[in-house]
């Protein structure tokens, strides 16, 4: 498992680079009408992959009772709103540098600690598992960015 989640970090840094094609109207206008930007998506997924890194990822042992997640709502906005102060090409480059660093803290996880299971809220989760619903997540958001550009994503 270990392996096909550092497998899909590797694609979604290369989904990252095949952004580039996108005009600069495509980028910063929302996917569907009251919708978010594909800048806008792509600094939420950069925000998570940072709160992930600081707040998750040093904590995940065995037995640990993490805090809940913070307020979707105002974490989102709070990344939206960051994404309006800057450029598409901006955003794409914190994205590819919080995810490396993500998978580079990965890969230093010895395998046998990705089934042991922690605690956010009462729900037990493994880095496994954890990862494995982030991949999703990420899946979700590159189907809304595909549907800009016309291209059916087929993972």
């Amino acid at each position: 498992m270990k392996a096909q989640i550092l497998d899909s970090h590797a694609k979604y840094q290369e989904w990252l680079d095949s952004l580039h094609e996108l005009t600069t109207e495509q980028a910063m206008s929302p996917y569907m009408p009251g919708k978010w930007s594909p800048n806008e998506i792509v600094m939420h997924l950069a925000e998570w992959d940072r709160f992930t890194q600081e707040e998750r990822l040093p904590n995940m042992k065995e037995g640990a009772k993490l805090e809940k997640f913070p307020a979707f709502e105002e974490f989102n906005a709070n990344a939206a709103a960051r994404a309006q102060k800057q450029t598409f090409e901006e955003t794409i480059s914190y994205a590819k540098q919080q995810r490396k660093q993500i998978t580079q803290k990965l890969e230093a996880i010895n395998e046998q600690e990705w089934t042991k299971e922690f605690f956010i809220g009462e729900h037990a989760l493994s880095i496994q598992s954890y990862f494995a619903d982030f991949a999703e997540h990420d899946e979700h958001h590159k189907r809304q960015i595909e549907g800009v550009r016309g291209v059916k994503s087929n993972e």
